[in-house]
């Protein structure tokens, strides 16, 4: 007697029967068609709601603060010393007040111009053990090459490389009378500017709603660029164009639309700048997005400024790189020019900002005027309304034409 041939069989095919019941396969394909339409409902999500889930690419933002960090090394180093600080004097205190800078001072390392700061920590005696553990574990986390030198009883050096970047010192250090107001002539004087403006038009009525002369730089091509332009037209607001110039990873780094490239003959890159100045009409002045491969360039960046001095306008550097010649081709041309000191927001915590405004008026406090630059982040909008509220009342915060040309 034969044996029932299969379908399988039959057909002749060499692939064996299922191993699965009818029913079971059944399931699977139902399992099937279920994994399928998640994976099209993510897909639409994603879409929609950019930025909500864990497939969501970063933000572009993330280039720009990239660019940031190019600005020296020292002064990268520098600030990740200011963020080992803070947050080992939370660590021991999460309700401490703030950090107080009592100065700072203009040293040279590494052939380079840099700020080392005198810190007045807010902390107990009881605090030092626990606050130095916390400062020597974050420090080899975050800067190896930073050493920590104890000065008993109330103070911490600080070297980066052997140079001198940090003294920190506990209040009882400071128990001496308070520093006598300034007369008035010697007051220092303090520009904000706020770059990668013209997206966020909340944003922009929340800077201008704080009724001091913070600059609105704005980008040529953003999308929102004519509103944000009335806002700050509306309220006094000087305007700067914030210029993409090419980075160094670039294209990988994408400094935005309509950028100046070291390819460039000058009549093109003057074409760049002319298009820029008629697409932010009002603009007093240009400052660079991103642009760490091309301010170093000095054919590049004198036929830039050259268009730009054609057009009335005066350059801010922003010193994405410690190698820009950015000052010294403005000086062969003639422009008037101005250079930043600060930037505020490289972390985007409220009281690491909070901290690089006290070292900005620290600073025009030393040198009778700073310039510090931010970007429109909702911690720094928020860090600026704190700061507001018991800043030093020896610095006048002003605008940046007011400032005396370098």
């Amino acid at each position: 007697m034969c044996a029932k041939q299969t379908d399988n069989e039959r057909a002749g095919s060499s692939r064996p029967a299922s191993l699965f019941p009818p029913a079971l396969r059944a399931a699977g394909v139902w399992v099937a068609l279920a994994l399928a339409l998640g994976i099209l409902i993510g897909i639409f999500v994603a879409h929609q709601f950019p930025g909500r889930g864990p497939l969501a690419p970063p933000p572009a933002q993330d280039n720009a603060t990239y660019e940031v960090y190019r600005a020296g090394e020292l002064e990268n180093r520098i600030k990740l010393v200011d963020s080992a600080v803070l947050r080992s004097v939370q660590a021991v205190r999460p309700d401490a007040e703030r950090l107080r800078v009592l100065s700072v001072e203009t040293r040279r390392g590494e052939g380079r111009e840099y700020l080392q700061q005198t810190i007045v920590l807010p902390l107990a005696t009881e605090d030092k053990a626990a606050f130095t553990r916390h400062l020597v574990k974050n420090m080899a986390a975050l800067v190896p090459g930073a050493r920590l030198t104890e000065t008993p009883p109330f103070q911490w050096d600080i070297h980066i490389d052997g140079l001198p970047t940090h003294r920190l010192l506990l209040p009882a250090e400071t128990g001496r009378p308070a520093r006598p107001e300034p007369p008035r002539a010697m007051l220092g004087r303090l520009a904000l500017v706020i770059d990668d403006m013209g997206e966020d038009v909340g944003f922009a009525q929340g800077l201008a709603a704080l009724n001091v002369p913070v600059a609105f730089s704005i980008w040529p091509d953003s999308a929102s660029r004519e509103a944000v332009l009335k806002i700050a037209k509306a309220h006094g607001r000087e305007v700067l164009i914030h210029l993409p110039m090419q980075p160094k990873g670039y294209p990988r780094i994408d400094p935005g639309r309509h950028p100046l490239l070291l390819e460039m003959t000058a009549d093109q890159v003057q074409a760049v700048v002319r298009r820029a100045a008629d697409r932010v009409p009002g603009a007093i002045g240009v400052n660079n997005h991103m642009g760490s491969q091309f301010t170093e360039n000095a054919f590049g960046m004198y036929a830039a400024l050259a268009a730009m001095k054609d057009k009335g306008l005066f350059f801010l550097d922003s010193r994405t790189t410690a190698d820009t010649v950015g000052e010294r081709e403005a000086q062969r041309l003639g422009l008037r020019f101005y250079k930043r000191d600060v930037f505020l927001d490289n972390e985007q915590n409220v009281a690491a900002i909070l901290h690089q405004l006290r070292k900005a008026e620290a600073l025009a406090r030393t040198r009778g005027q700073a310039i510090a630059i931010g970007h429109p982040h909702p911690e720094t909008l928020l860090a600026i309304k704190q700061w507001l509220k018991d800043r030093d009342a020896s610095v006048q915060l002003t605008a940046l034409t007011s400032l005396t040309v370098r």
